[in-house]
């Protein structure tokens, strides 16, 4: 049973907005001639720059061995990566601060690193006036260049996030135009209330995310309606044209996620995201409680973390995680 302070701490939550919406078709081609532009200006330019501490309850199978476990992996070749970043402080707007995301991310780098498998300089972590959005770019091209075909890499993202709209409140499709509702989803970067450009949006991450070459990827966002960033896979082979709400009650993780690709978001495409409680819990999960509430076999894997945390939001009725399972097992995070 969980403990009593995290159900104190579920209760304390906070209230960010964002916004619904839907695809249409992509134009791959053009999509990614404009992308690759805007990648570039946003690299050599200075333009784009959801509290408490975590009580550890580290559950771990005896059956497994660190050193054998290490051993293993090098022999076939498998490496750890993850980039963690949390945005959390906002130039010149301390009212839209969350410092919960600060400790999630500081948190969840911890726990990284009481596994065997996972190496300090295997792990980026960007923070507060650090996270902008050159630098998530940045940080996605050292993923890009270090990961291969052998390795298993971790995504972090956690910030504010919703539509995309202009100063009058009129919603902004950036090129390629896929957006049945006329908007973008974004996520707020650091300068992201003080300068109106200062975001990343869905077709951009998404351009980065299907670079990846690794056999697989988690890849979790925590912020208000993530569930809206749905761009499809590019460089997949295939389109997808004919979209319901039904067929996308999972918003991003059931457009974004390709095969070996595990996505873990922290609410549906038309709810809001309190807090970071789905990270804290999600943490606790790999800390060892996914693993002992789980299969039992000595790995905490996405999949039941994500289990883990989605039990005790639903229940609570606050908000409704979301996941798309393709990669072809359990996907190891920490043991």
């Amino acid at each position: 049973m969980i403990e009593a302070w995290k159900l104190i701490y579920i209760s304390n939550i906070i209230n960010i907005k964002g916004g619904l919406k839907m695809k249409g078709t992509l134009d791959i081609k053009f999509s990614m001639m404009i992308i690759a532009i805007i990648c570039i200006l946003l690299i050599v330019s200075p333009v784009c720059n959801a509290g408490l501490n975590t009580k550890r309850a580290i559950m771990r199978n005896n059956s497994i061995d660190a050193e054998e476990l290490t051993v293993s992996q090098e022999a076939a070749g498998t490496e750890y990566w993850a980039l963690l970043f949390a945005v959390g402080v906002y130039k010149n707007n301390p009212d839209q601060d969350r410092p919960s995301m600060i400790e999630a991310v500081n948190d969840l780098y911890d726990v990284l690193l009481d596994s065997p498998q996972w190496q300090a300089d295997h792990i980026h972590k960007v923070t507060a006036s650090q996270a902008t959005g050159r630098r998530l770019i940045r940080e996605l091209i050292w993923l890009i260049q270090n990961e291969d075909s052998d390795d298993l890499s971790l995504i972090y993202l956690t910030t504010h996030g919703g539509p995309l709209r202009g100063p009058n409140g009129a919603p902004i499709d950036l090129p390629p135009k896929d957006e049945d509702d006329g908007a973008d989803e974004i996520l707020v970067m650091y300068e992201g209330f003080d300068k109106f450009y200062a975001f990343i949006w869905d077709d951009l991450l998404n351009f980065f995310l299907s670079l990846l070459q690794s056999k697989g990827v988690c890849l979790i966002v925590d912020s208000c309606f993530s569930g809206g960033f749905n761009d499809y896979p590019m460089f997949a082979g295939t389109m997808l044209e004919d979209y319901t709400a039904e067929s996308f009650t999972h918003g991003f993780a059931e457009e974004l996620a390709t095969q070996g690709r595990v996505v873990l978001m922290s609410c549906r495409e038309n709810e809001v995201s309190y807090g970071s409680d789905f990270s804290f819990l999600l943490i606790e999960g790999f800390a060892g409680l996914a693993d002992f509430f789980g299969n039992g076999d000595g790995i905490n894997s996405a999949e039941e973390a994500f289990d883990f945390a989605e039990f005790w939001l639903s229940l609570l009725g606050q908000q409704h995680p979301t996941i798309l399972d393709l990669y072809p097992e359990e996907f190891p995070v920490t043991y």
